[in-house]
């Protein structure tokens, strides 16, 4: 019997895809001197990646729902959320890059009807794949890159 009282609700698909979006956002409105703000937004940005990993992957008490990790794969796309998660990857802190990378990978996976929406974004918009192997060389995110990067050419319209 679990007692967290305290838990919160999981924020419905769209929600959670416009606060993560936004959250990303807010990290081009940030200059250098306002170093508090950046760091609230990375901070606000880490903790959407926390509940879109809980919703694609389960938490340990809850397994994840399909149709909401469907609803979200076809929203992040249709709003290039995609983009701007490889966009922002130099940004993001250890914890959020290490997030990103684990729902990158259940993303690229997830079959909407009869194709792989993510993918077909990716196809779509090839210079993410040239950024990623662009960052490689980011001692920092090197790591991220080519894991990310490796989940992509599972699939062999993106290998090529």
């Amino acid at each position: 019997m679990s007692f967290s009282f305290f838990k919160q609700r999981p924020k419905p698909v769209p929600e959670l895809v416009r606060a993560i979006r936004d959250s990303l956002l807010a990290l081009d409105n940030k200059t250098v001197v306002e170093v508090k703000a950046l760091a609230k937004a990375l901070e606000e940005v880490e903790k959407n990646f926390v509940a879109m990993r809980q919703m694609l992957s389960g938490d340990g008490e809850i397994e994840p729902n399909a149709n909401n990790i469907a609803q979200f794969t076809l929203e992040i796309c249709k709003d290039d959320v995609i983009g701007l998660f490889v966009h922002k990857l130099p940004i993001l802190g250890w914890e959020a890059r290490k997030d990103l990378v684990h729902c990158w990978s259940i993303l690229l996976r997830q079959m909407v009807g009869s194709t792989y929406c993510c993918v077909d974004y990716i196809e779509n918009h090839l210079e993410l794949l040239d950024f990623l192997v662009v960052c490689y060389d980011n001692k920092e995110i090197a790591l991220n890159c080519g894991n990310m990067l490796r989940e992509c050419i599972k699939f062999p319209t993106l290998a090529k």
